[in-house]
């Protein structure tokens, strides 16, 4: 279904891939993995032709069931993306619209892909992907789960019926079991005879369900072989790192001294209309210590996360910080949460408050201090934010929350879009980070092993209630 061949791609002056060679056949599920930066969404930008104005392809060829594909630019492209090849992106949040029903939107996309869009078309296509609830159709994005609105967005890829899928990080949000469903629908179109060309980060997801693992490094292609021989002997460096890197092979954090708490949650009830999304809420958290929040999708975790900041008001219960300590926050998407047309300095500085009275000078120390604190050296305060990589934004936001030297930190799945390789240096300095600022940690995230790899104590939260992990048990 997809041939590349010797595949150069160039931003600019900048070779982003080198001599590329890739091959996804009909049936077959070709994984493409590597650490941030090293290519993987470059090369899926390039075989959907969503290419940059100074992206140029300076050498190789790429075809699709035998065809050459368009070049950069050309209008054909409209003929090939959604009839011949679909697309499933990382984020479905910034992917559909937030003013149209899930119906209007399957709706356009079989009608882009010259399908019948009538009569029973949309709820056949949400019924495949494991979405037969007929009354979903009717409701807006924000009113569906992570993976709800992922698997609408499968439902729309697969609407032309087209001979090759890209999945471009579909379940780095999502918690395991919510994962294995959307990995469950990507399959079932390749059981129909499409490829399946899957960018993850994820060396595990890409060993289950994969025919074959391509390794990316540096824009190259370093190790090609089946998926478990790249999981159980990788002969790359590359690979070496990122199963080094999985998840819960860290040295458990020791426990902290018991000391006065500098969070409180008392009772806390949080509905929308009907739903009850957190139900009588007690948690407390100590100064240097890490608090794990765990749970699966739709649990009430990310409500929490807002309630403890300030973004959520709660209907029943409070908050409340030791004298009135700083909070501050650290989303889950870096790239929504940093403004695209400031400057990395610009962006820290905005969260200093001028209450802490520091003058122009001051100011700008404090940006080269958390800068480096976190691992970037000076030259990143002039750069913006589509001129760093997801463990680069990721850290910029990291810096942006500690910089007022806040008592509490909440990060929302602060490292779940990352690739493993990225995931261990950034939770490697938030251990550092926490001993220097002697801050409160509360870590939301849908991965147990993460959690054990950073927290001090675990909580987890199912149907909106707050129960304590054991440990011993786990």
């Amino acid at each position: 279904m997809l041939e590349i061949e010797r595949l150069n791609v160039s931003v600019g002056a900048t070779v982003v891939l080198r001599d590329i060679e890739l091959t996804v056949g009909a049936g077959e599920v070709v994984a493409v993995v590597g650490a941030s930066g090293s290519g993987k969404s470059t090369l899926a930008r390039t075989v959907l032709g969503l290419h940059g104005p100074r992206t140029r392809l300076s050498a190789g060829r790429l075809r699709l069931a035998g065809d050459d594909l368009p070049s950069p630019g050309s209008a054909a492209w409209r003929s090939v993306r959604g009839r011949r090849v679909g697309y499933v992106p990382q984020d479905p949040g910034n992917s559909l619209n937030p003013v149209r029903r899930i119906d209007s939107q399957v709706r356009e996309a079989l009608r882009l892909a010259g399908r019948p869009a009538g009569g029973a078309a949309v709820p056949e296509r949400l019924a495949e992907v494991g979405l037969p609830d007929g009354a979903l159709a009717r409701r807006y994005p924000h009113e569906l789960s992570g993976g709800q609105r992922q698997r609408v967005l499968i439902a729309m890829a697969l609407a032309g019926r087209p001979g090759l899928l890209v999945a471009d990080e579909p379940t780095s949000a999502l918690d395991a079991d919510v994962a294995d469903q959307v990995l469950e629908a990507l399959t079932a179109g390749v059981a129909d005879g499409a490829g399946l060309l899957l960018i993850t980060h994820d060396l595990a997801v890409a060993a289950e369900r994969a025919d074959r693992i391509v390794v990316f490094d540096d824009g190259r292609v370093v190790e090609t072989a089946s998926s478990t021989g790249v999981l159980d002997s990788p002969k790359s460096a590359a690979a070496r790192a990122l199963k080094d890197s999985l998840p819960g092979g860290r040295r458990p954090p020791r426990a902290p001294t018991p000391r006065e708490p500098v969070l409180s949650v008392q009772s806390v009830t949080k509905k929308f209309g009907s739903t009850t999304a957190l139900a009588d809420v007690d948690l407390t958290v100590s100064r240097g210590e890490t608090v794990a929040v765990v749970g699966p999708s739709g649990s009430g975790k990310s409500t929490l996360a807002r309630v403890l900041v300030g973004l959520t008001s709660p209907d029943a219960g409070y908050v409340e910080t030791a004298d009135g300590a700083r909070t501050q926050l650290v989303s889950q998407n870096p790239f929504s949460a940093l403004e695209p047309r400031w400057s990395v300095a610009r962006i820290i500085e905005e969260s200093l408050h001028p209450a802490l009275g520091l003058s122009t000078t001051q100011r700008a120390a404090r940006v080269a201090q958390v800068l480096d604190e976190v691992g970037l050296d000076a030259s990143f305060a002039d750069r913006r934010p589509h001129q760093l990589s997801g463990g680069q934004s990721q850290r910029v936001a990291i810096a942006r929350a500690l910089a007022p030297n806040p008592a509490v930190v909440v990060l929302d799945e602060a490292v779940s879009a990352l690739d493993v390789v990225s995931q261990a240096r950034v939770l490697d300095v938030l251990a550092g980070l926490q001993t220097t600022h002697d801050a409160a940690f509360v870590f939301v995230t849908h991965d147990r092993a993460v959690a054990a790899d950073i927290a001090h104590r675990t909580v987890e939260v199912v149907d909106g209630r707050v129960r304590e992990v054991d440990e011993a048990a786990s």
